[in-house]
């Protein structure tokens, strides 16, 4: 049997429980605008704090979302490519977890640094997932004709096609 199903099917169930058990986890709702305080008819947030109550949950979701990813790939190769694709899904699993650990300092801060051009979970979001989800389709572009479609399947599907060109009398087409 191949473990990669088994793998998906328990990413998706894992994915279920994760948003059921935020759906029933208690969540500060209550307004947290308060006054500006130069501004005077504006008014400002007192703090993303609110959404730390489900961050454990929205972890458990993107990992189980990278992981069923890299599951649905190794699907469609052969079996050498499996390696290539759980170096991919690994980077991705650093990436996403180290954004959602500098989000969670981030959200519970008063004052927020900007590293580099954004705050640190933006970079950790453009320069970390993005470059890294691209792995995927390295791995995918670089090694299709040794992992997905090679020389040998092209022949075979080429007999296959040869041995079923028939014409509208039934007989087989030259």
């Amino acid at each position: 049997m191949k473990i990669a199903p088994v793998i998906l099917l328990t990413c998706c169930l894992g994915i279920v429980a994760a948003l059921i058990w935020a759906s029933v986890t208690a969540e500060s709702t209550a307004g947290l605008a308060k006054e500006h305080a130069v501004h005077v008819g504006m008014q400002t947030s007192d703090g993303m704090q609110r959404d730390l109550g489900v961050w454990v949950q929205g972890v458990a979701v993107g990992v189980f979302t990278l992981i069923g990813a890299g599951a649905c790939l190794s699907m469609g190769v052969k079996r050498i490519a499996i390696r290539d694709i759980a170096i991919a899904t690994v980077l991705s699993l650093i990436a996403f977890v180290g954004m959602m650990v500098a989000y969670r300092g981030y959200a519970g801060m008063d004052t927020h640094l900007v590293s580099g051009w954004f705050p640190s979970p933006t970079n950790w979001q453009f320069f970390g997932v993005g470059l890294f989800q691209a792995a995927f389709v390295v791995v995918w572009v670089v090694g299709f004709r040794r992992w997905v479609f090679c020389a040998a399947d092209q022949a075979k599907f080429d007999a296959i096609m040869e041995r079923s060109r028939v014409d509208a009398s039934g007989k087989v087409s030259e």
